[in-house]
């Protein structure tokens, strides 16, 4: 069940909304009716679900998934802090088109259909803003398909962990936040692949130990995948790491 925590305009969200955050994101925040919890492992939402709300992950990681009548699951989206999911809401009469589970303990803010769609008939910033995300959505699942065509096994889990490395305070030292068998899902790989993958990257000056990885060199690490991929010089990982 999800459990209500104090209301999105509290102290707690204003100061979120004051920490550096884009002001289209603190405009989401400002119109939250609520602020929840959730555990490891709960649904969020269901596939063919009315679409009343979008969900502003605050803290923690969800994925978002599409099921097969006999159980098959495939995840098309891994969201951590900040990420906004359940985007259906911002037409009228939508349908979440995936199911979301928690993988860690989560929080976040929720913002009402109908909220969302006034803010985008009025607020131009901020439509352009959710528009923008749209189109960034349909792009990385381009590259996503891309990524399994021209790249190897190591080279797909090398551009994850270069995502993780951007993310996180220190990029050299890399705390692995969901269960490895997620990871060799939403990468399109099996957890025996995946593993082999990992001892391959060790040539890259990669190690790791429990759920804990070190990157000694994360310029190696870029050399080793974004040369192989359609866009190195326009990502704003790559841009974003440095050695």
């Amino acid at each position: 069940m999800l459990q209500p925590l104090p209301p999105a305009n509290d102290t707690t969200l204003k100061s979120m909304s004051a920490s550096g955050l884009g002001e289209e994101l603190s405009a989401l925040l400002s119109v939250a009716t609520n602020h929840k919890s959730l555990p490891k492992n709960e649904v969020i939402l269901c596939h063919g679900d009315p679409a009343d709300t979008l969900w502003l992950l605050l803290s923690g990681w969800v994925k978002l998934v599409r099921q097969t009548p006999n159980g098959q699951e495939t995840i098309i989206g891994l969201c951590s802090g900040f990420d906004l999911f359940g985007e259906a809401a911002l037409f009228p009469h939508g349908h979440y088109p995936y199911y979301a589970e928690t993988l860690t303990d989560c929080t976040f803010a929720q913002v009402p259909a109908a909220v969302v769609r006034r803010m985008v008939e009025s607020n131009n910033a901020v439509s352009k803003w959710l528009m923008a995300l749209l189109g960034e959505r349909i792009q990385q699942a381009q590259l996503k398909l891309e990524h399994m065509s021209t790249l190897s096994a190591p080279q797909r889990l090398a551009c994850f962990l270069l995502r993780l490395c951007k993310n996180q305070d220190d990029a050299h030292h890399i705390h692995i936040p969901v269960d490895k068998q997620i990871i060799a899902s939403f990468l399109g790989m099996k957890p025996e692949t995946l593993s082999r993958s990992f001892q391959q990257l060790k040539e890259q000056g990669i190690s790791v130990k429990a759920d804990m990885l070190t990157v000694s060199s994360v310029s190696r690490l870029k050399n080793f995948v974004c040369g192989s991929c359609s866009e190195s010089g326009m990502c704003e990982t790559e841009e974003s790491l440095t050695p």
